[in-house]
């Protein structure tokens, strides 16, 4: 076995310990006392050491890997025994998600403090991961490493999903429902490099944050969706809350969710081939929160686009895209006002529909209003109110409806603007010059009025008015990805780019909107909102 050395300083009496007494003066000799690397923990037959010092949190692992260590001990899983304990709703039943055992990890059957409970394994340990280390810690190989599992699924026992499960935890059940969990278009985003980083789990990691250490699945063939460890580090080296790997309110493209969440938020819209729509916005709902370098500037634009943000991405919500998107929730019986549910947000849904029946969070975004849940606008300090939010959120959906259509009424369902529909680029192609046709030719990828108001017609498309996200003009198709959260993201911006973009569109066209329009900004920002009310002064 090899030794671990530990400095000990020995005390006058020890007989390791060496006194020297030199003109006069007492010194004492330093010794370094072998000790042993690692102790087999009390359930033997599955190989869990536990901790080598229970009473500071020393982990046998600790004892080599020193690093993983100093920050896993900083982490709420270091403090999981005492937090049950101190819970008062301590159960032998939670002991597996509070202690080392086999859940989190392959082993598959019951295993360490639920065969012997020992205090060696209290709390979440290293190995409730990364699987028993007895066999490593005695011949320390590459070989026989025990990797931890990054990839989570509902009725897995080993990674995340093996504790944080269950209507107490429901963090896997949850995001296995949402667009990082099984979000549409996943095939074909792990078959392009370009989108990797943002799509599949093992490139995130490696590419937005970093991460060099290994896991079972990183030399594998998989395709991993966005996992916990995507966001979350389960070393907790970062010192963010939830052990995230980057801050949550930093109002910049470094913010965790606007990291990816920022893809494409300005023209040129490239050119349409064959049946290959011209690809517009494409993640830039952070972009639009935190007010920056978004949208089709029109020509005399009031606003500077990297000085105008709404209340939703400034100082006064600091959790930005967290408040809405990842909002905790205690669900109980209506009848007996028992637990029910505890909804963690991770469905990243913002004031999510709720089920009539259950009362549960669901990932629909098609409820009546009165279904929609806005307690995190209260919860935050944002509004006062559920009802005052929603009245909000019904009126700037309302105001981006009146300002699309402006531009074009989808009259008869079918994607396509033509001369049967409303709005002025209706009027365009009913008109059909070869200008017109100039404006609004994606078979080319310069920018013009009209394809540049359509831009930002897709940054602000409602859950209304969805057809500006993929739609055709004289042969040739756009798409785009949905933006604007119904305004909420930005509703000064969003309703300062529309209706600039109409009044370019007026001026360039010569035509009229069929509806009269007050085109004036009459947004009023609340305090602290970087505003220009000149053009680039």
């Amino acid at each position: 076995m090899r030794g671990h050395w530990f400095g000990s300083i020995a005390g006058a009496g020890l007989c390791c310990g060496v006194v020297l007494f030199i003109g006069g003066c007492k010194t004492t000799e330093v010794q370094y006392v072998a000790q042993p690397q690692f102790k087999p923990g009390p359930d033997s037959t599955n190989g869990f050491l536990g901790y080598y010092t229970v009473s500071t949190k020393q982990t046998n692992c600790g004892n080599c890997h020193v690093s993983a260590q100093t920050s896993w001990i900083g982490t709420k899983h270091a403090q999981a025994w005492a937090d049950l304990q101190g819970s008062g709703h301590a159960s032998s039943s939670c002991n597996g998600c509070h202690a080392v055992s086999q859940l989190g990890n392959s082993v598959g059957h019951p295993a360490g403090y639920l065969v012997a409970s020992d205090s060696a394994y209290h709390d979440v340990q290293c190995e409730n991961c990364h699987g028993p280390g007895h066999t490593h810690a005695s011949s320390p190989t590459q070989a026989n490493e025990p990797l931890a599992s990054i990839h989570v699924d509902t009725g897995l026992t080993n990674g995340c999903g093996g504790c944080h499960t269950g209507v107490h935890e429901p963090f896997v059940d949850q995001w296995v429902q949402s667009a990082h969990g099984s979000g549409p278009g996943f095939a074909h985003a792990v078959g392009n490099t370009s989108c990797t980083p943002c799509h599949e789990g093992k490139a995130a990691m490696t590419v937005k944050f970093h991460v060099t250490g290994a896991f079972v699945e990183k030399t594998d063939t998989s395709n991993q969706r966005i996992v916990c460890t995507v966001c979350h580090d389960p070393h907790g080296t970062a010192g963010y809350e939830g052990q995230l790997r980057a801050s949550i309110a930093t109002p910049t493209t470094d913010n965790l969710c606007v990291s990816c969440h920022s893809r494409t938020a300005t023209p040129p819209w490239p050119v349409a081939t064959g049946t290959s729509a011209s690809r517009g916005p494409h993640g830039a709902q952070g972009l639009l929160v935190i007010g920056q370098n978004v949208g089709w500037i029109p020509p005399n634009f009031q606003y500077d686009t990297n000085q105008i943000v709404s209340s939703h991405g400034t100082a006064a919500n600091p959790r930005l895209c967290a408040t809405c998107h990842v909002s905790t929730e205690t669900i109980t019986d209506k009848a007996t006002g028992a637990f029910q549910f505890q909804s963690v947000g991770h469905l990243f849904t913002a004031a999510s529909c709720i089920d009539p029946g259950t009362g549960l969070p669901t990932t629909s975004t098609s409820c009546p209003i009165g279904q929609r849940d806005f307690n995190a606008c209260v919860n935050s300090g944002c509004h006062l109110t559920a009802q005052a939010a929603s009245s909000a959120f019904q009126a700037e959906q309302a105001s981006l409806d009146n300002l699309l259509d402006q531009l074009w009424v989808d009259s008869n369902n079918n994607g396509i603007i033509d001369a049967t529909d409303g709005g002025l680029l209706a009027q365009m192609v009913a008109r059909g010059s070869a200008a017109d046709s100039a404006q609004l030719n994606f078979g080319s990828s310069t920018t013009t009025v009209a394809k540049g108001t359509i831009w930002n017609a897709a940054l602000g498309a409602t859950d209304d008015r969805t057809y500006w996200l993929a739609g055709t003009v004289f042969g040739k198709s756009w798409a785009a990805h949905a933006s604007a959260g119904n305004g909420v993201h930005n509703p000064f911006l969003l309703e300062a780019l529309l209706s600039a973009s109409i009044a370019a569109l007026h001026t360039a066209s010569g035509l009229t909107p069929t509806v009269p329009l007050d085109l004036r900004i009459r947004a009023t920002p609340p305090p602290g909102v970087r505003v220009r009310l000149s053009s680039r002064q």
